[in-house]
């Protein structure tokens, strides 16, 4: 999305109410927890003075049930629960600082698109322009039972379901033209009729009738961003979406997943610059790489031995505990690829992890190595952005993701990487606009 080289700069707070973050020291001080907005406001203001773009909430609404076969594990250790819904926050953080945005996940398998179109609509005019969907098919067996479903969709009719309800979502949000709104008051026309349009869509999904029953939002409809790395979610991707983050794990398959999503996108006539790529991040600043080292260890020795293979059943839909011990992660293989979840990323895993590991060891790892990290000085991080910003061809930017204290790691990366960043003018000083669209357009 992104016309310029700039670095766009993102953070994930998905997990920052869960997982074992909470019990790292400091962490969730003086805030109550989830009930009250202090903790994400400060967020906010925290995020907003060093100019970053968004921040970003995923979710489920699953209980991991996967690991051992119940949810006693994940509830004890507080690993991926709860998972309260961040909607209702949203608003509030947005009056904490201008500039900002913020992305929220909705899922295509359970939502319905006029439900979808009609709260983002509402949420973007609260925000004034500010917020972002992360459209995702939902992949938890859990989940799927929680909606009553009693067995979960599968992997390919779930972006077929994914494709017409972003479909039906992007009408609905069009179906209002931009200049309908008249307020002519000596006249009594309040809006013009002509430019609202009912879409009378069936398809094999859904029937809508339509129009949405909202004035057109500040940007027209919300930033759309996908995250799937199979074939059918970098379909998704490449035809709606403005954003996509992914969990690349080397600069190889970082350069050849930007690669295979431009072919895609000239294939569907959009430019390369029409859809950025988040890569995620985990950040360890410190005064030297010696004292990085030691914040990275101290963050490892508060998690819990378990939690690195919660984390793989729970992604993956398979109960890792069960398996031998000793087993490799290649193993397992065939069993993930049957759940239909997230093949993509294991087959990441898979192409990137030594294979003589054990479940165990990787367990252990998949916690913490997942995604990128940069640790040492505020230059030596930089200097990793930067050189992985530029080979993977400056279109897009940094999320910062898991194995981060939320307030800490946020507030030392700006405090520190930041203005680093603004001087080698990789990173914007101020915001270009009051959207979010624009300023992930700069």
């Amino acid at each position: 999305m992104s016309r310029s080289r700039l670095m766009h700069l993102a953070a994930d707070l998905s997990h920052v109410h869960t997982d074992y973050l909470w019990s790292l020291p400091g962490e969730w001080e003086n805030y109550s927890y989830y009930s009250g907005p202090e903790f994400y406001e400060d967020i906010t203001r925290i995020a907003a003075r060093g100019k970053m773009d968004m921040l970003f909430f995923g979710d489920s609404g699953g209980t991991p049930e996967d690991y051992g076969g119940d949810f006693r594990t994940a509830v004890r250790l507080g690993t991926r629960w709860p998972r309260h819904d961040m909607g209702p926050m949203i608003p509030i953080m947005s009056r904490a600082a201008k500039g900002i945005g913020f992305g929220i996940t909705m899922s295509t398998t359970y939502q319905h698109p006029f439900h979808v179109a009609r709260v983002f609509n509402g949420l973007d005019h609260v925000t004034g322009g500010r917020i972002a969907w992360n459209a995702v098919t939902s992949r938890s067996k859990n989940e799927a039972a929680n909606y009553g479903y009693s067995k979960m969709v599968e992997h390919d009719a779930r972006y077929d379901r994914a494709q017409e309800h972003l479909k039906v979502a992007c009408m609905l949000w069009e179906s209002t033209e931009p200049d309908m709104l008249k307020l002519d008051k000596q006249n009594q026309v309040f809006g013009d009729p002509d430019k609202v349009h009912a879409l009378n869509f069936e398809g094999k999904y859904y029937n809508v009738r339509g129009p949405l029953p909202a004035l057109p939002s500040p940007q027209g409809r919300p930033v759309i961003i996908q995250a799937g790395q199979s074939g059918p979610g970098m379909d998704l991707a490449t035809s709606y979406a403005d954003l996509q983050f992914s969990t690349r794990r080397t600069i190889e398959s970082m350069k050849a997943h930007r690669q295979k999503l431009d072919t895609m996108l000239v294939d569907k006539g959009r430019s390369p610059r029409d859809l950025g790529i988040l890569w995620s991040v985990r950040i360890q600043v410190a005064e030297s790489l010696a004292d990085a080292k030691r914040k990275e260890q101290a963050y490892l020795d508060a998690i819990p031995p378990e939690a690195g293979l919660i984390e793989l059943s729970s992604m993956y839909g398979l109960d890792f505990s069960t398996l031998p011990k000793g087993a490799r992660l290649i193993d397992a293989a065939e069993m993930v690829r049957a759940q239909n979840v997230h093949w993509g990323s294991f087959e990441e895993l898979l192409k990137t992890t030594d294979p003589a590991l054990t479940i165990e060891e990787f367990g252990r790892q998949f916690v913490t190595d997942r995604i990128l990290v940069a640790a040492g000085t505020p230059a030596q991080i930089a200097d990793r952005l930067e050189m992985l910003h530029e080979e993977t061809g400056a279109n897009g930017g940094f999320m910062l993701a898991r194995g981060f204290s939320a307030q800490g790691n946020i507030r030392e990366f700006v405090d520190y990487v930041v203005p680093e960043l603004q001087r080698r003018g990789l990173s914007r000083k101020e915001y270009a606009g009051d959207r979010l669209k624009d300023n992930l357009l700069d």
